[in-house]
């Protein structure tokens, strides 16, 4: 059920009543309010949406009716946090009296409805969530869950169901998680990032203290073994906290033993308390995604999920879109595309694709996400990127950020600062000079990874047609 409120503290009627109510997404484009729409909509929800990026229609849950009005017979607007205070739609529902709110807080009012598992932390919370859920869905626990992706058999990333417990990521930016009050809780791990907002470690780590702080003396905390900010602010939390982490993580209370890579794919022993409690072997590549498939496990575990489900939930994950999603794999090229724009996660990436196609020839293109980011991240980012023989950093996309200003970080700026550590960089960045580039260079047997958390897989789509 969802119940929501006007912001002005009058409530609305609660779910036992939806079926009919209408409710206008602004936004409605974006991967965390396409999975709200799945889960208003199974709540009995009529939906409409608008968006203000072009082609994004296409894009939207099909739950949503495109409509680009609001009027008296709506009975709630909800809004991407990314949508401005001063937009016309939401000045509409203003004037009106429509009550308004956010994504974050109309996650919040959901996940308070049932028992909340929240996964928390920079990297890897849609699929560690998106894992979780394919193995309570395994047991029969038929759970609810919202996370900011789809699942690449184009399953949504958000569902209603009609058991207790409800998956949400929990997301860090302007400490949009604040809203959650979860019982259970996963910290994947603490990195910089989002600088527009946060501009120290202590501001950084005092969000995820406080989301910590939240959790109730019944419930239960699972935290990366390995990160040491993570293991920090687990102090924060009034309950039961366990580790976890490979098996050169020390004394984590949850451990991942690998036994075999095969083409990138792990498969690993997990221990608690120094028990085998049996192996996993992973459909989808990468040694973060061990970390990621163990952190759920251990979730999965104090839930109340067999060991059973737990094998079969994980052997039946194929991956999420824009998450090492394989787009073309042939003998003479193979097109991956992947959501990473950090430096851990684009180093991990890389390193994935190695494994994944030993000695064939790899181009990266890597599209910054944001001038803010980059200009932070200059040296970490140019030092990940060295994992590939050929590297093109794409244009940046400046996402929420206004037009560039002069003396602005640049994408050749990237690029030169990786050329001066060694990388084999070529000299294009507009998407007409990369196509060009690959037309031109492509040889038999390459592999194109595409990089970053903007338009960039458009690029791996339109190389795969045009084979």
């Amino acid at each position: 059920m969802i119940c929501v409120a006007r912001q002005c503290g009058v409530e609305l009627p609660a779910a036992a009543s939806d079926s009919g109510r209408r409710a206008h997404l602004i936004g409605a484009g974006g991967a965390g309010m396409r999975s709200l729409a799945e889960v208003l909509g199974g709540d009995g929800w009529r939906l409409t949406g608008s968006d203000a990026a072009a082609g994004r229609a296409s894009a939207w849950s099909g739950r949503v009716a495109p409509s680009a009005g609001i009027d008296r017979s709506i009975d709630l607007v909800i809004h991407s946090d990314a949508v401005p205070a001063d937009d016309r739609q939401r000045a509409e529902a203003t004037a009106l009296d429509v009550p308004t709110m956010s994504y974050p807080v109309a996650l919040g009012r959901l996940l308070a409805a049932r028992r909340g598992l929240a996964v928390a932390g920079t990297h890897g919370k849609s699929t560690t969530a998106a894992m979780l859920a394919r193995i309570l869905e395994s047991a029969g626990a038929d759970p609810s869950f919202i996370f900011g992706a789809e699942y690449q058999d184009a399953t949504p990333g958000g569902r209603r169901g009609q058991g207790e417990w409800m998956i949400a990521e929990a997301c860090e930016y302007r400490e949009n998680f604040r809203h959650l009050r979860p019982e259970m809780a996963v910290l994947l791990g603490i990195e910089a990032d989002h600088f527009d907002y946060y501009h120290s470690w202590a501001q950084l780590e005092g969000a995820f203290t406080r989301l910590l702080a939240t959790l109730p003396r019944g419930g239960r905390l699972l935290f990366a073994a390995d990160c040491a900010r993570a293991r920090r602010v687990a102090r924060a939390a009034g309950c039961a906290s366990e580790s976890f982490g490979l098996g050169t993580s020390g004394e984590a209370d949850w451990q991942a033993e690998v036994e075999r890579v095969t083409a990138g794919r792990h498969r690993f022993a997990v221990r608690r308390g120094g028990r085998v409690l049996g192996r996993i072997e992973l459909a989808v590549p990468g040694r973060h995604n061990v970390v990621n498939a163990l952190a759920a496990i251990a979730a999965a575990h104090h839930v109340g999920a067999s060991w059973r489900a737990i094998r079969h939930g994980l052997a039946g994950f194929g991956g999420l879109r824009r998450r090492l999603e394989t787009v073309v794999d042939r003998r003479h090229l193979a097109v991956i595309d992947d959501y990473a724009h950090l430096p851990t996660e684009v180093a991990a990436s890389l390193a994935t694709v190695r494994q994944m196609y030993p000695g064939r020839r790899v181009w990266c293109i890597f599209q910054p996400h944001q001038a803010s980011r980059t200009a932070h991240l200059l040296d970490e980012l140019a030092t990940s990127l060295q994992n590939a023989d050929k590297l093109v950093v794409a244009e940046i996309f400046r996402a929420r950020e206004k037009a560039a200003r002069p003396g602005e970080v640049r994408a050749a700026d990237l690029a030169q600062r990786a050329a001066g550590l060694g990388a084999a960089v070529v000299d294009a960045h507009t998407v007409d000079e990369i196509r060009a580039t690959l037309d031109r260079a492509l040889q038999a047997g390459d592999v194109v990874v595409t990089l970053g958390a903007g338009d960039i897989g458009n690029l791996a789509h339109g190389i795969a047609q045009g084979i």
